[in-house]
């Protein structure tokens, strides 16, 4: 369906292309913003001065060019707005505060074994008050929580996650309204995505994504999932599960308890799985900073499990790199960095032999840049995300816009 625009959200869309323009390339002058965003100099002034106002934005330096007064320069308040990201999985529960800035002010994890809905929603709430309660800020400067849990989703209409769709990962979880619990118990808006998704926006917002406007995600949760963004803007397909890389199905059937499963490929980076192989030879890890651990003293059975799974990513990889002609593909979560860099190299030496000899370009494999706090730290910044963004969507007459404007209307534009 083709729909028209809606301008009555051009002035917030012009405040949101401002903010953006000073986040990416500031400190920024005035002169200098007018020009990357093509306003006039006055709609620019009265933009800044209503963000600055607001305190989203402060004075940097200021800069002597040439004979004169010298240029004021605009940079981001990083205690302007704050966020909350809880990324949630099947094995831990990672919270962190970032600033505006991206930068994780506090942060809390706890392992956790298979947590039903009801333990969750608790433990949500107490982490997101602890998160607030460190930091000592109110509410006001919250611009919400993100929430991620592991896909597969299925959504209604809203896209309001109500339950995940693969109970054997989260027992228990079916129709739980897991976005009214948790606004109604915390007073603030709650935005919940896939964490892989997320994760890939994390990189978009904050990572080496701002440099590349078409990206693959791969992400190594729980088990294995990815994000895609394309043109700049998160891509979620028709049902909101694109990316969701780690169902697809395997040749090979892994050692599973439940052997009714069909088989996957993300069940092979079940990390759970793992940990249960490597104790079973005698070997006790029970997470990520082990798993360095094991890697750093060269530890066979870990090498093994790590070479595997390069073969097995390989096809997948492939199929990226022909289906959607990614300008990157970045690695990231929960594995330390150690542990991604080798996996890197093993598919920088596999894909040749996989190519036709006509395929002579192909994206660069990059090494994500948040670490294994990669979903919650991408989660955090699905509020600053959905509240500041240009986002396109914005200006179509069929959007939704439920966001909170980030400053009055600027007038006199």
């Amino acid at each position: 369906m083709l729909t028209g625009t809606n301008l009555e959200y051009t002035k917030s869309y012009n405040i949101r292309i401002v903010l953006e323009t000073i986040r990416v390339y500031g400190p920024l002058s005035r002169v200098e913003i007018a020009r990357r965003t093509e306003l006039t100099a006055q709609t620019v002034t009265n933009i800044t001065r209503n963000l600055m106002q607001s305190g989203m934005i402060i004075e940097a330096e200021r800069l002597q060019e040439g004979r004169g007064a010298p240029s004021i320069l605009l940079k981001i308040n990083p205690e302007g707005a704050f966020s909350i990201g809880l990324d949630l999985d099947k094995d831990h529960l990672t919270g962190v505060l970032v600033d505006l800035l991206g930068a994780p002010r506090q942060q809390i994890n706890q392992e956790l074994k298979f947590p039903s809905a009801d333990e969750a929603m608790i433990l949500l709430e107490i982490t997101t008050k602890e998160l607030i309660n460190r930091e000592n800020i109110s509410l006001e400067k919250i611009c919400g929580v993100g929430l991620g849990l592991p896909g597969p989703f299925s959504v209604s209409a809203g896209k309001v996650v109500k339950d995940v769709v693969s109970p054997i990962g989260l027992p228990g979880w079916s129709n739980v309204p897991v976005r009214e619990i948790l606004s109604k118990n915390l007073s603030l808006p709650v935005y919940i995505e896939n964490n892989a998704t997320a994760a890939a926006i994390g990189e978009l917002w904050y990572g080496a994504g701002r440099h590349f406007g078409t990206f693959f995600y791969v992400y190594f949760g729980a088990g294995l999932g990815g994000g895609l963004v394309i043109n700049g803007q998160p891509y979620y397909g028709f049902t909101g599960n694109a990316g969701e890389l780690g169902y697809y199905p395997a040749r090979q059937k892994f050692e599973m308890e439940n052997s009714s499963q069909k088989p996957h490929v993300g069940q092979f980076f079940q990390l759970p799985r793992l940990y249960k192989k490597l104790q079973a030879e005698g070997i006790n890890v029970s997470n990520p900073a082990e798993l360095e651990e094991l890697y750093n003293q060269k530890n066979e059975s870990f090498l093994s499990w790590l070479n595997e799974g390069a073969a097995q990513l390989a096809p997948l990889i492939l199929a990226i790199e022909y289906l959607i002609d990614p300008k990157a593909i970045f690695f990231g979560g929960r594995l330390p960095d150690s542990v991604i860099n080798d996996l890197l190299e093993n598919l920088k030496k596999i894909l040749p032999t996989l190519r036709i000899k006509e395929k002579t370009t192909f994206p660069d494999l990059l090494n994500a840049a948040s670490g294994v706090e990669a979903a919650a730290l991408g989660i955090a910044t699905i509020p600053v995300y959905e509240s500041m963004a240009p986002l396109p969507s914005l200006l179509m007459k069929t959007a939704k816009n439920t966001y909170r404007p980030l400053v009055s209307p600027v007038v006199n534009q």
